[in-house]
Formats: C-alpha cells, sequence, structure tokens
C-alpha cells in the first residue's frame, strides 16, 4: 500500500503544481504584488481544472489520466512563457517567509488544532475499507470503467448498468486519476483523496477569505464544518455528498469575497466559477447550488448599484453556466433521466398541488437534519446569527449575496423532495441527513465576512 500511497500523494501534489501554474499564468500571483496567500487555493483549483475537462472529454472514450496530463503540461507553459514562474519562484518564497510570520498567532493555533484533528483521521481513511452500497454500486464502480476501460465507457456509462447514469462524473473521474497514479484499482486507499480534499478546505478557505475576514473566526469557521462529526464520516462512505459540499463553499465563499471586495478582486470570480462549475459535475444537486450561486451573484450586484461589477460579474455567471450546462445538454441529447422526479412537475401546478402533503414533512426532517447539534454543533445557528449581524450592519448586498443563495438553495432542495415519485419517509431517512451538508457548508463559508470583518485598508 505504501507505494500505492506514495502515487496517489504525487498526482495531488501536481494538482497544486497546475492550480499555482493557473494562478501565476492568469497574473493572479506575482511576487511583486503581495500576492502569496493566493496559493492557499492552489490545490483545489488545480484539481478542478485537471478534473473538470478529463470528465467530460472521458463521454469520448478518451482516457482521463492522459486528458489530465495534456491540460497539466499547457497550463503550466502557460505560466512559465507568461510569467517567469521559475524565475520568480524565489522571490515569492521569501515573501512568503516575511508575511507568515505577521500571521494572526490565535489564528495560527486553532489551524493547528484542527490539522491535529485531520491527522489524527488519517489512518482511517487510508485503511477503512469501502463498505457502503452507493459508494462501490455507483461512484466507484464508474470510476473503475474510467480507469480500466476508458473506450468502452461512455456506452456503457448511458446503459443504465453503473448506477444512475445521469449522475454527473466528476468524482469517478478524480477517484479513476488516483487509480491511475496509485498503478491500480484499490477502493480503500483512494479514501486518502477524500482525505485530502477535507485538508485542503480550510487552507483555500482562508485564501478566500483572509483580505476580508479575521483569520481566527475563519479557523473557527473551518473546525464547525471540518471537525463536524457528520464531514468525517460522511468523507468516509466515499459518497458525493461532502465533496460537493466543500466545493459549494469554497464556489460560494469566493463569490461573497468578491462582493464585499472594493479592489478588483477578479481572481475571485475566477474561483467563485470554477468550483461551483465542480461542484455541477460532482452531484446532480449541485447544479440546483451552481444555478442558485449565480442568481446570489446578480442580485447582490443589483443590490450594489455599482455598473463597474456587472460586467465582472456577468462574465463569471457566463463562465459557470459554460461549465455546467455541457452535462445537461449530454444528458437530453441522449435521453438520460432518473426515475426519481421528473423536473417538468417542478412547473406543473396541478401536480405541485396534488403532491402539497409531502411539503411539510419535508420541511420539517431537513430542518431537523439541519439543526441536529449531535452532527453540526451550531453550525445553523451561527449562519443565522451571522445573517441577523449582517441586517444589523447593514450589509446590504453581502447579505443579498448569502440569503438569495440560502433561500435558493433550501427551496431547491425542498422542491426536490416534493416533487420526487419516492415514498417520501424512506426517501427522507436515506438521503436528508446528506443533501443538508452543501446548505451547511456554504452558508457556513460565508459566515467570516459577517462577523467581524476585516477592513479594506487593514
Amino acid at each position: 500500500m505504501t507505494r500505492e500511497l506514495a502515487g496517489l500523494l504525487v498526482a495531488n501534489a501536481a494538482y497544486f503544481g497546475v492550480g499555482w501554474a493557473a494562478l501565476v499564468a492568469a497574473g493572479w500571483v506575482t511576487a511583486e504584488r503581495s500576492s502569496w496567500y493566493r496559493l492557499g487555493v492552489a490545490y483545489p483549483f488545480g484539481l478542478v481544472v485537471v478534473t473538470l475537462p478529463a470528465s467530460y472529454i472521458a463521454l469520448f472514450g478518451a482516457p482521463v489520466a492522459i486528458t489530465a496530463i495534456v491540460v497539466g503540461a499547457v497550463v503550466v507553459l502557460a505560466a512559465v512563457v507568461r510569467a517567469r514562474a521559475w524565475r520568480r519562484f524565489g522571490r515569492l518564497g521569501g515573501r512568503l517567509r516575511l508575511q507568515a510570520s505577521r500571521g494572526g498567532l490565535a489564528g495560527g493555533a486553532l489551524f493547528l488544532v484542527l490539522a491535529a484533528v485531520l491527522a489524527y483521521a488519517a489512518r482511517t481513511f487510508a485503511t477503512r475499507p469501502d463498505l457502503e452500497w452507493d459508494s462501490w454500486a455507483i461512484w466507484l464502480a464508474k470510476a473503475r470503467l474510467l480507469y480500466d476501460d476508458p473506450s468502452a465507457a461512455p456506452a456503457a456509462l448511458r446503459s443504465g448498468n453503473y448506477g444512475q447514469s445521469p449522475y454527473p462524473l466528476g468524482l469517478p473521474t478524480l477517484e479513476a486519476l488516483g487509480f491511475k497514479a496509485m498503478g491500480q484499482y484499490d477502493s480503500t486507499a483512494i479514501g486518502v483523496q477524500f482525505w485530502l480534499l477535507a485538508c485542503a478546505f480550510p487552507v483555500a478557505l482562508w485564501s478566500l477569505l483572509r483580505s476580508r475576514a479575521r483569520t481566527w473566526v475563519i479557523a473557527l469557521v473551518a473546525i464547525a464544518i471540518v471537525a463536524a462529526p457528520q464531514i468525517l464520516f460522511q468523507l468516509l462512505t466515499r459518497f458525493a455528498d461532502v465533496p460537493l459540499g466543500l466545493f459549494v463553499g469554497l464556489g460560494v465563499g469566493a463569490g461573497a469575497a468578491w462582493v464585499v471586495s472594493r479592489a478588483n478582486e477578479t481572481w475571485l470570480l475566477a474561483c467563485f466559477a470554477v468550483f461551483l462549475g465542480m461542484a455541477g459535475i460532482t452531484k446532480s444537486e449541485g447544479f440546483l447550488f451552481a444555478l442558485a450561486g449565480c442568481v446570489a451573484l446578480a442580485v447582490a450586484v443589483a443590490v450594489a448599484r455599482d455598473r463597474a461589477l456587472a460586467g465582472q460579474a456577468a462574465k463569471a455567471i457566463g463562465a459557470v453556466l459554460v461549465l455546467i450546462l455541457p452535462w445537461r445538454l449530454y444528458c437530453s441529447a441522449y435521453g438520460l433521466t432518473t426515475p426519481d422526479y421528473d423536473l417538468g412537475h417542478a412547473v406543473d401546478p396541478s401536480y405541485l398541488s396534488a403532491h402539497a402533503d409531502r411539503v411539510g414533512p419535508a420541511a420539517s426532517e431537513l430542518w431537523h437534519q439541519l439543526a441536529k447539534t449531535q452532527s453540526w454543533g451550531l453550525l445553523v445557528w451561527v449562519i443565522l446569527l451571522a445573517l441577523v449581524v449582517g441586517l444589523v450592519a447593514r450589509q446590504w448586498p453581502l447579505l443579498a449575496f448569502a440569503g438569495t443563495w440560502l433561500v435558493l438553495a433550501a427551496g431547491g432542495l425542498l422542491l426536490t423532495y416534493w416533487i420526487s415519485t419516492l415514498p417520501l419517509e424512506s426517501h427522507l431517512t436515506n438521503s436528508s441527513y446528506r443533501t443538508i451538508v452543501s446548505l451547511l457548508i456554504g452558508g457556513g463559508a460565508v459566515v467570516p465576512l459577517f462577523v467581524f470583518p476585516r477592513a479594506v485598508d487593514e
């Protein structure tokens, strides 16, 4: 297993390198602009830059590893050509050490606590076998097909023999890349990939919010999210819900940080688009959460009444749509539908009226899961308190963004249970504790911007 884990870690280090290169190529990381802290987002950014195109190109039978290598090489070459990345490495490293010494001691201590928790859990992720039905029958089965026989994957995945065919391929592609790096299919060791996602989230969230929020508040929120019992438990199952929530959280956090920024922080909009785009191809609900993010950004810009922001926001929204719509068009072209619900019923008044008795129980159960302290602590109450703080402080654009996203995301989730054809009680029992994950992580990601926000000139 040591050799397999070494290969997986090398692949994830490469994701960081690609993310770094992408930030350099775009001009968002330079030694002169004191932008070192943006490297905190490099790992998940690079992971998405590689995985997202690989998942789409796999639909044509191309091996995911080849696509990943080509994309990564192009990004690195672009960074070298544009920014002379290798010559600036030394100066950037010096800036890193200088700024790190000035970090908040309280925030650093809290992040060390979180690191200790994750380190303690590392061995479990590396040794626990995959036991859950949906994990090995759907996600890992798709991933193994992409790894073992990529040329046969497109037709086989459309057949419905590998779980539900409308499920997007973001997570299976990431797992298939992990198998390629390990040199074999290993459903146990791949758990480390999920652990790395949990490790990356706090650092990336700090990178996104650092210029507008206090480090110690970001650290507290990161602990409340990542150390919540349900996060690590659900990550161990290899289901897609927590990875989806982590990408949603980073996308929503990036969008919120841009809304409150007075500078031309286009890199935040890029993160908004990239992470919500990844959410859209990680799980079916991700499409809903990504669209909610687009609407929330448009509403926040309208509230801010700043025409200069409108053009940037429109480009970011367009980028999200470009990333998530191809999968929906692909499913439509091949008639890939789920038997669980018909989206047409969402706009059918007669159907909605006939099934209105599902709304109350569904809403009650979703709230019960959100407020379950043994699973999530007081996270939902912290989110609601942050919204109240934003209302009192008149943080209107930020409040419009966060409130719109939460209402649309929660409302859309409730609507899926409303129009579902599955028996309500069993459906809620089997899924409600998982589907609310993105609501909590996405809502939690904006809390530091409301609570003790950092002034622009600090």
